[in-house]
């Protein structure tokens, strides 16, 4: 078995491939960057797009609608033959857009669910976070007898990642994932409690290259974890079997390392010279509306609708919210959302030709918020959860997962099975309030059948509920259906 070749496409972008498969993980590689021109892939991938049959396959996965991992320019271009595999989420954001976008072979994955990839054994699924709040989801492969996590930017539980391992039978071949700075020690602690063969981290958010915005590129290594750690550029490569690997570096990085300034400086210099053309397209396709283009009044309305999709979430964000609006048609205006007083907790500052691009449906909040093009401000004490996430997602039914989410029943149960045997149990461990629906597994023991919680390895009875392993509350066991 020669085992699978995992070549890096940038950013978070990775492609496995096999004699039988060629599968490509949000790849992220038209030239004219994400979030209004404002984001694009660091270092610079765009030499790949050269690169013989690189960027071809029979499936792509798309971990959620962020333009730095749906990348609509290449996906519309994609032969109608080719399958794109798309976490299943409360939401159908990810499916219309796309569809929109004229991708015609969409296959919507629930967590957990195996899809076949090829009739050699070869399979994929999603592990979407555990809360809602966010839309994102890693994609866990198994090609060639090689398994390899692929965390995108998902923020994976412990037990999500143990859980990882029990479906392909052992430590994690290759876990890859967000290793950004603010992650940092996060990913480190998972690294170190998973033991995975080799850890591929990749460094975030893409750079700045509008030279509006490039004082927020803050472009850093990503730091070596407690496992073999493979740091690998657009175009490397490495081969991994069950019992060795192998890197192929590609040449077109000779003489760059992120831990050279001057390189990274130059690098930055020479990219952002590239994309002048792409950034300035931009510009001219979002002109600032004329005064009198009744701007003020399409943003009231756009907050009314909002505001109707969730009573939840306006009793939740309870704050007036301050729009500083340049331009031509601009002005200050407030948004009251869940209250009438006149203080504002949050103020966004905005040019309108922006803004315009929202209330028209040209671009989401989302796009918006990460685009650098929105400076907010706010209350020390305010907490913005609650707005952020109806602004990014601005869906009802989004925006209910959420709901449901926050007020799920403690007391509530779930059913499991283990061979032919079912059993109803507490759905949340008594000890972290682990879901057990996705977060534990049934194993055998010297006491019998035990419910394992995969967030600290509680053991549970599953005659008597007792944790058998360290002092916890019991769960409640109902008797075997």
């Amino acid at each position: 078995m020669r085992g699978p070749l995992m070549s890096s496409t940038g950013h978070a972008g990775l492609r496995v491939e096999t004699p039988d498969l060629r599968l490509l993980c949000d790849p992220w590689v038209s030239p004219g960057g994400a979030f209004l021109g404002s984001r694009f892939p660091f270092p610079d991938n765009s030499h790949l797009r050269a690169v013989p049959r690189l960027l071809e396959a029979e499936w792509v996965a798309v971990s959620s609608a962020q333009a730095d991992h749906m990348d609509v320019e290449f996906l519309s271009g994609l032969d109608e033959s080719v399958r794109v595999v798309i976490p299943a989420y409360p939401s159908s954001v990810l499916h219309d857009r796309l569809s929109a976008a004229g991708v015609k072979n969409i296959v919507e994955v629930e967590g957990w669910q195996r899809v076949p990839l090829t009739d050699r054994g070869d399979w994929l699924t999603v592990v979407p976070e555990q809360s809602p709040m966010a839309h994102r989801a890693a994609f866990l492969v198994v090609a060639d007898g090689v398994s390899v996590l692929h965390c995108n930017d998902a923020r994976l539980s412990l037990s999500q990642t143990r859980r990882a391992m029990i479906e392909v039978g052992g430590p994690l071949d290759l876990l890859a994932l967000d290793a950004s700075e603010e992650r940092f020690r996060a990913v480190k602690r998972l690294v170190r409690a998973v033991k995975p063969r080799l850890v591929m981290p990749y460094g975030g958010p893409g750079c700045f290259l509008d030279p509006e915005l490039m004082e927020h590129n803050a472009v850093v290594a990503p730091g070596e974890l407690p496992a073999e750690t493979l740091t690998l550029l657009p175009g490397d490569s490495v081969r991994i079997t069950p019992t060795s690997y192998e890197c192929v570096r590609d040449p077109h990085w000779e003489g760059f390392a992120y831990s050279d300034s001057v390189a990274v400086a130059n690098h930055l210099e020479t990219y952002a010279a590239s994309r002048a053309q792409e950034i300035a397209d931009v510009w001219e396709a979002y002109p600032d509306p004329d005064a009198g283009s009744g701007l003020e009044d399409r943003f009231a309305e756009h907050f009314v609708r909002l505001g109707r999709m969730s009573p939840y979430f306006l009793e939740r964000i309870a704050m007036t919210v301050r729009f500083k609006v340049a331009g031509a048609d601009g002005g200050v205006w407030d948004v009251h959302l869940g209250t009438t007083d006149e203080t504002a907790q949050y103020t966004f500052r905005v040019e309108a030709r922006w803004l315009e691009a929202v209330l028209g449906g040209e671009i989401r909040w989302e796009d918006l918020l990460l685009s650098r093009r929105i400076h907010v401000e706010h209350a020390p004490e305010a907490d913005g959860s609650y707005l952020f996430g109806l602004l990014m997602h601005a869906d009802a039914d989004a925006l209910q997962a959420i709901e449901d989410y926050d007020k799920r029943d403690p007391d509530s149960t779930v059913t499991l099975t283990s061979g032919d045997r079912t059993f109803e149990v507490t759905r949340y461990c008594p000890h972290s309030g682990e879901d057990l629906a996705e977060g534990a597994v049934i194993d055998e023991a010297p006491e019998g059948l035990v419910l394992r919680c995969l967030a600290h390895n509680f053991d549970f009875s599953l005659t008597t509920g007792l944790c058998l392993n360290a002092r916890c509350e019991p769960i409640v066991v109902a008797a075997p259906v």
